[in-house]
């Protein structure tokens, strides 16, 4: 949990909920909240002028997200979106601004966590920048295991579809699940009632 939610209510924080498929935030909108998830998984997307989806990340239980755009008056430019059932603790920009100013030991926090997830970004810029879609993926995959801290062989499930591989990868969902095969075949992950392990 990035920060405590007693600290959060504390400060005027409220929790809001979101139905599967519900917009949290829109691109080209205004900064207005701290977001914070308490239960559930978001989606941090753009869409193609093709129409197609890019997913940036997908945090999840005690993340926050798009708390950035909060020091800088510009729009946001991704949209937030609900996986499933989430709920989702706010903290109105005024309100949020005033706490982290007056506790250094809660922005070093921030800054700690913003520092990984910035990490976390440039590396997957770098590893989505090969050319190679057998190499990229098995890339991302094995970048994705690490990132969650799991070191044993196939023990890593990936919580991912192939469609949502494939929108986080750039590449299209049938060389996803072609290259998928190809990377079982080399047994370089397995499959198990339809996940990926690796």
């Amino acid at each position: 949990m990035v920060i405590d939610e007693d600290v959060l209510l504390k400060n005027g924080a409220e929790f809001q909920k979101y139905a599967a498929g519900e917009t949290i935030l829109l691109q080209e909108s205004l900064p207005r909240f701290y977001f914070q998830i308490s239960s559930g998984l978001v989606k941090l997307n753009t869409f193609r002028d093709d129409g197609s989806e890019i997913i940036y990340s997908l945090p999840s239980d005690g993340h926050c997200f798009a708390e950035t755009f909060l020091w800088h008056d510009v729009p946001y430019c991704i949209n937030a979106v609900a996986m499933n059932d989430t709920e989702i603790i706010k903290l109105a920009k005024g309100d949020f601004m005033e706490m982290v100013s007056s506790n250094s030991e809660l922005m070093k926090n921030l800054m700690g966590y913003t520092a990984e997830r910035m990490f976390y970004r440039y590396k997957m810029l770098d590893i989505l920048s090969l050319n190679n879609p057998s190499r990229r993926i098995y890339e991302v995959l094995t970048f994705l295991k690490l990132h969650h801290k799991v070191k044993e062989p196939f023990k890593y499930i990936v919580p991912f579809t192939r469609q949502q591989l494939a929108n986080i990868t750039g590449l299209r969902v049938e060389t996803v699940v072609r290259t998928i095969k190809k990377l079982e075949k080399e047994k370089r992950l397995i499959i198990l009632k339809g996940k990926i392990c690796l």
